[in-house]
């Protein structure tokens, strides 16, 4: 039985967004003056973020200078439910009361048996093992070795445009859908092989606007990868997102996850299914690949939101045919701490007990209601897409060429976040993205919504000059 909202945590939390300064604001500024000759190059360029926290509450994050933003960014979805509820809290509290830090691989501890059984229970298909982890890059590379000793296979097949982490090999292979995430930064590597992402609104083989037969890579795959560079007994298993994240909020089509399917049948291929993003609720089911019929797994990812908002966790799922006879020892001191494991149980609690599942959907009813009208009005604004609290408008020159303007997608969110919305952004990307709290109540994203629509007419009155996409993304790079 679906819980009523009103007892859901924070979803309650109406307070609206308020910018009372000039970003940043002068406290703010005194704090970057201090600490940027402290911290990498990296952590000193605030263009996108030009404030200080001071404070989270409710579902907006408040700065030192008094100024309050709508937290579309929700720590990446690792806080799904906006400021940690006070029951994932006072799990997670009870837990380090009884077990302080416990290396859980090694000692076996009732907090991570609890999660285990849980997670054995609403794993869909297959699914009924767990491997120990503590971030989404280190499930991935372990997911690999995994895939790799169960085929005696070496190579995994990926798609253009996931993100699958910050360690040096995933990243050198598989981790950007721009390539200035990778340029002087890491080298490439043996093993990997890529296609494009399923895309029916911009083709890799096409020119122009869609919607177009996103099949089409899968007929790549079969007509050119597979015969002129790898035999499909090469390949281990294919790791891919079920909704593109960082490359824009893709969802493929039943049609896709049918051949898909096939194709792995046909060639021993195990199907890994990175839902570090995805995961629990994001995308208004437990698990994303829910929103499809008959996709089977044989390895899921768990990160982020997974951890409730609590302590650093992820995990591996896999069957008894990849995992049960495995000699894998992944070796993480900090895998299922049993803190962590706690607060990540109860989140799933919370999921459980319904109201959290049903309110994902309405802010994805509300995006497509507040969004679509765009498309009609502004030249600019090319395709609203949206996957439960996943979200995400592509901005284009013009609707007849749909030639990327991610000029004009970092002047809309520099804009929305004068309007007090913090949303996801890159230079060099020409889709603005939301990730709200799964809990963030309809009123408040609402006017989010409508406070981004203000922005994006405002910057369509008087557009930026964009430049060809590769040029921007060089110039950060420089």
């Amino acid at each position: 039985m679906s819980q009523p909202t009103s007892q859901v945590p924070g979803i309650n939390d109406t307070e609206l967004p308020k910018v009372v300064t000039e970003l940043p604001g002068p406290l703010s500024q005194k704090w970057f003056d201090r600490m940027d000759s402290r911290v990498t190059g990296a952590l000193g360029d605030h263009e996108a973020v030009p404030f200080v926290e001071a404070a989270r509450h409710g579902h907006l994050i408040e700065d030192v200078d008094g100024n309050t933003f709508a937290d579309h960014m929700s720590a990446w979805g690792a806080s799904p439910f906006g400021p940690t509820p006070a029951r994932v809290k006072a799990a997670m509290d009870a837990a380090w009361d009884r077990h302080g830090m416990q290396i859980s691989a090694w000692q076996p501890n009732e907090p991570v048996y609890d999660l285990v059984e849980l997670l054995t229970d609403i794993a869909p298909g297959r699914i009924n093992r767990v491997e120990y982890s503590v971030s989404g890059t280190l499930a991935v590379e372990g997911a690999v070795k995994f895939m790799r000793e169960a085929t005696g296979r070496s190579m995994i097949l990926t798609f253009g445009g996931q993100y699958h982490g910050e360690a040096t090999y995933l990243t050198a292979g598989v981790s950007s859908d721009l390539s200035n995430v990778q340029v002087q930064r890491s080298q490439y590597v043996a093993g990997v092989v890529s296609i494009p992402f399923p895309n029916k609104f911009r083709s890799p083989f096409l020119k122009g606007p869609g919607p177009f037969d996103e099949t089409m890579v899968l007929d790549y795959l079969e007509e050119y990868l597979l015969v002129q560079q790898v035999h499909p007994h090469q390949i281990a298993g294919l790791l891919i997102e079920p909704v593109l994240g960082e490359g824009g909020i893709h969802a493929p089509s039943q049609a896709f996850w049918d051949r898909l399917g096939a194709l792995c049948k046909r060639w021993g291929w195990l199907l890994c299914v990175d839902e570090v993003q995805t995961c629990m609720g994001r995308c208004g089911e437990m698990f994303a690949i829910e929103r499809w019929d008959g996709i089977d797994p044989d390895l899921i990812l768990l990160g982020k939101s997974f951890s409730a908002g609590g302590q650093p966790i992820a995990a591996i799922l896999g069957t008894d045919e990849v995992m049960a006879n495995s000699d894998l020892h992944l070796g993480s001191t900090y895998g299922f701490v049993p803190a962590a494991a706690a607060a990540a149980a109860e989140g799933i609690r919370i999921i459980r007990e319904g109201g959290v599942l049903e309110n994902v959907m309405e802010l994805e009813r509300i995006f497509f209601e507040e969004m679509n009208p765009l498309k009609e009005r502004v030249e600019q604004v090319g395709d609203v897409r949206a996957s439960g609290a996943l979200a995400a408008l592509e901005f284009v020159r013009d609707k007849a060429t749909i030639a990327p303007a991610p000029r004009f997608q970092y002047a809309v969110y520099q804009a929305a976040l004068k309007r007090g919305v913090l949303g996801i952004t890159q230079e060099g990307k020409w889709h603005y993205r939301l990730q709200p709290a799964l809990t963030m109540p309809p009123s408040v994203f609402r006017d989010s919504c409508q406070r981004i629509a203000e922005a994006v007419e405002e910057v369509a009155a008087n557009p930026p000059k964009e430049g060809h996409v590769l040029d921007i993304v060089a110039e950060s790079t420089r």
